[in-house]
C-alpha cells in the first residue's frame, strides 16, 4: 500500500520493513561509540552516505521523495535506561549550512559543535523530508515520537500556540527495520523511555540540492531518482 496519500495528508507515514534484521545488525556494528544521546555528523561516514543512497533508491521512499532531493544530514539518537530524555512539542526549523550570510527570509542563526545552523525561508522548510530509520523496535515504553497529524500544513507556528495544538497527537511506533518519513514542520515531541530496551535511530534530513540566496548545505550526498541501489 502506497504511503504517498497519508504522507501528503498527515505529514508522516511509517514504511514497514525497509531493512531486514541482518541489515539492522550490520548498521549497528558500524555505529561509533557516542557519549550522550547522539551525534549529528553521521553523514560524513561512508556507510551512512551509502545508506542514504539506498533509501533514496527504495521503491517505497522513491514514491514520496521529491525528485532531485539529496541527503544533507544524519543524526544518530539513542535512548536507553542509562541515556534518557524527553523533548517538548516543537517543529524542526533549523538546517545545517556551510557559512553564515545575509539571505532574505533567513534568520535565527546559531553555531553548534559541527558548524552553522539557520532557519531558512518557509518555502525551503516546506520542501524538507526527514527519514527516521529504526534500528531497534520502538514500542510505547521506548520513548517514541508523538506527532500532530496535518500540522505541517500550518507553516511556522508561533511558540505560544504550539502546546495548545497537541490534541489529537499520535504515537509513531515501529519495529526494527521500519522507517518513519515525516515533514520537519510537523509538530512532534519525544517522551522518555520507561522500559529497559535500547531505541537507536538514524535520523536523515533530505532537501533540494540548491538553497536560495547564498545559502549552501554543509554536506550533500546523493540525488533522489538517480541511484541504481534499490530495495523494497
Amino acid at each position: 500500500m502506497s504511503g504517498v496519500a497519508p504522507f501528503l495528508r498527515d505529514g508522516f507515514v511509517v514504511l514497514p520493513g525497509l531493512l531486514d534484521a541482518g541489515e539492522c545488525s550490520e548498521l549497528l556494528g558500524q555505529l561509533p561509540g557516542v557519549a550522550g544521546p547522539g551525534a549529528r555528523t553521521m553523514l560524513g561516514q561512508g556507510w551512512c552516505a551509502e545508506l542514504a543512497a539506498r533509501l533514496l533508491g527504495s521503491n517505497a521512499l522513491n514514491a514520496i521523495m521529491p525528485a532531485g532531493h539529496v541527503a544533507v544530514q544524519c543524526t544518530f539518537f539513542e535512548k536507553s535506561d542509562s541515556v534518557n530524555w524527553l523533548v517538548p512539542v516543537h517543529q524542526d526549523l533549523s538546517i545545517p549550512v556551510r557559512d553564515r550570510c545575509v539571505v532574505d527570509g533567513a534568520g535565527a542563526w546559531s553555531r553548534k559543535e559541527d558548524g552553522w545552523y539557520v532557519q531558512p525561508p518557509v518555502a525551503v522548510l516546506e520542501q524538507l523530508v526527514a527519514v527516521r530509520v529504526h534500528l531497534d523496535s520502538c514500542g510505547a515504553e521506548d520513548g517514541p515520537l508523538f506527532v500532530v497529524p496535518g500540522s505541517h500544513r500550518l507553516g511556522v507556528i508561533p511558540s505560544a500556540a504550539v502546546v495548545a495544538m497537541r490534541g489529537g497527537e499520535r504515537a509513531c511506533l515501529a519495529a526494527a527495520g521500519d522507517v518513519l518519513v515525516m515533514r520537519p514542520l510537523l509538530l512532534h515531541r519525544s517522551s522518555k523511555s520507561s522500559g529497559v530496551s535500547r531505541r537507536r535511530v538514524l535520523h536523515f534530513l533530505f532537501g533540494p540540492a540548491s538553497l536560495p540566496g547564498g545559502l549552501e548545505w554543509r554536506v550533500r550526498e546523493g540525488t533522489c531518482h538517480e541511484t541504481h541501489h534499490r530495495f523494497n
